[in-house]
């Protein structure tokens, strides 16, 4: 952990690492924290930080657009899947259409085969199939997307808290600089 601003990287770590949580402070741990953050600090560097997060606030906006992108993927993927599924069970049933109607042409059935033969049809593997085809690449880009969306958006939340912490810390530069140097 660097004390010193110019060698930091990163505004939000610099500040977390220095200073501590900015967020769930009361009115009286803000103050103190606004009085250090201006004592340590020269007006450039409030600015500068200010800026910066400012810029990541903006980075953030930025990215929107990419976090929409999934959800068309989405529904163009359901729809495609979804008349993919419809196909396989068409075909399942054509297929079990043809073997039956075979069957049934060269035997004469009673009631009780029929039942039979209707149990001995297994929809099963036709319908999971078509379950785990619909299934598993949805949940796959969900969960990619999900991840995706968290890195992008982590920090939003505090830029803006951090933002308005800076903002503040520069309204009230110079009364609190005032208030120090008589002290001295």
């Amino acid at each position: 952990m660097t004390r010193n601003y110019n060698e930091a990287k990163t505004t939000i770590k610099y500040l977390e690492n220095r200073y501590g949580k900015f967020y769930n402070l009361t009115n009286d741990e803000q103050k103190e924290l606004q009085k250090s953050i201006i004592l340590d600090h020269n007006k450039d560097d409030l600015n500068r930080m200010l800026r910066r997060i400012k810029a990541g606030i903006e980075v953030a906006k930025d990215t929107q657009a990419i976090n929409v992108q999934p959800f068309s993927f989405f529904m163009v993927m359901i729809a495609a899947l979804s008349s993919a599924s419809i196909g396989i069970m068409t075909a399942a049933m054509a297929f079990l259409n043809s073997v039956f109607s075979k069957y049934l042409d060269t035997k004469d059935l009673t009631k009780m085969d029929a039942s039979e033969l209707l149990n001995v049809i297994d929809f099963a593997t036709v319908i999971r199939t078509t379950v785990l085809a619909v299934g598993v690449p949805f949940i796959l880009i969900f969960v990619i997307w999900g991840l995706q969306h968290r890195v992008l958006t982590r920090n939003v939340d505090k830029r803006y808290i951090i933002k308005i912490f800076l903002e503040e810390c520069l309204e009230d530069f110079n009364k609190v600089t005032q208030q120090v140097e008589p002290e001295k």
